[in-house]
């Protein structure tokens, strides 16, 4: 009996018996997550000191944030003070003289400088950034400071012909702690209507510019194809000379407005 039972088995196991076909295989699609940006501050003293074990591309992109502030608001000396203080970071994190600073997205490397909107600049240092953002800031306990933002920005927008803004993305952002004279629903229905970002900061701790500069970078990165790479600016390659056109022609309408 045993030995009939071993002989069934073992024909069973040979291919006595067409096996039950498999279930079909289901692929789940899922979409990548866009890429974060990362301020130099998030990576560790440690890692800093040593190779990276993922190589970065040597090619890397500059992103100018043009800062225009209302009466009692942030200008871009703060607002770039701000993204230290809530950054913690010092010379050891960012070895940068100026008001500019790092962030990574993806494999990418972006510089990041920052500037009055309104001054005395030449069409010829825009012309060496690839992103060019607009972030306008207003005291958010202030009706006459949110006012003047207002009127500020549909002023520029009356100037660009066609209503072609020459920025990649403009920021509306409030300086405050809590409920402010302007309500954040009043501010940022304004903003979403003329597909403008808005954010929040706190003028003290300087809590929300770190993610908010990041926001900017992510959209610049989703942008980098359009644009040549620091490195290749160097370089007369093909393409280049068109490219440096529309770049100067940005550049000009930029300081036209202001």
């Amino acid at each position: 009996m045993l030995l009939r039972v071993r002989t069934m088995f073992r024909k069973l196991r040979c291919g006595g018996s067409k096996p039950a076909p498999s279930p079909p295989t289901t692929t789940v699609e899922t979409d990548d997550p866009s890429p974060r940006a990362i301020h130099m501050s998030e990576v560790r003293r440690e890692d800093i000191r040593r190779p990276p074990t993922k190589p970065r591309r040597a090619a890397s992109q500059s992103i100018l944030i043009l800062v225009a502030d209302a009466k009692g608001a942030t200008d871009y000396s703060h607002l770039f003070r701000l993204l230290q203080r809530e950054t913690d970071f010092g010379c050891e994190f960012d070895g940068h003289d100026e008001f500019d600073t790092t962030y990574f997205c993806d494999d990418y490397t972006y510089e990041v400088f920052f500037h009055k909107a309104t001054g005395a600049y030449g069409s010829a240092w825009l012309d060496h950034m690839q992103h060019a953002f607009l972030v306008l800031t207003y005291d958010a306990s202030s009706r006459e400071s949110w006012d003047e933002v207002v009127a500020q920005y549909e002023i520029m927008r009356s100037q660009c012909e066609d209503g072609d803004f020459p920025f990649l993305a403009t920021m509306i952002a409030a300086m405050g702690e809590g409920e402010g004279s302007v309500s954040h629903e009043e501010a940022e229905t304004f903003a979403s209507q003329r597909a403008c970002l808005f954010v929040k900061f706190s003028p003290v701790t300087g809590r929300g510019v770190c993610k908010a500069i990041g926001s900017l970078v992510e959209l610049a990165h989703g942008a980098r194809d359009q644009h040549f790479s620091d490195q290749d600016l160097r370089s007369e390659g093909p393409g280049m000379a068109a490219y440096r056109e529309r770049i100067r022609k940005r550049s000009e309408a930029i300081v036209a407005l202001f």
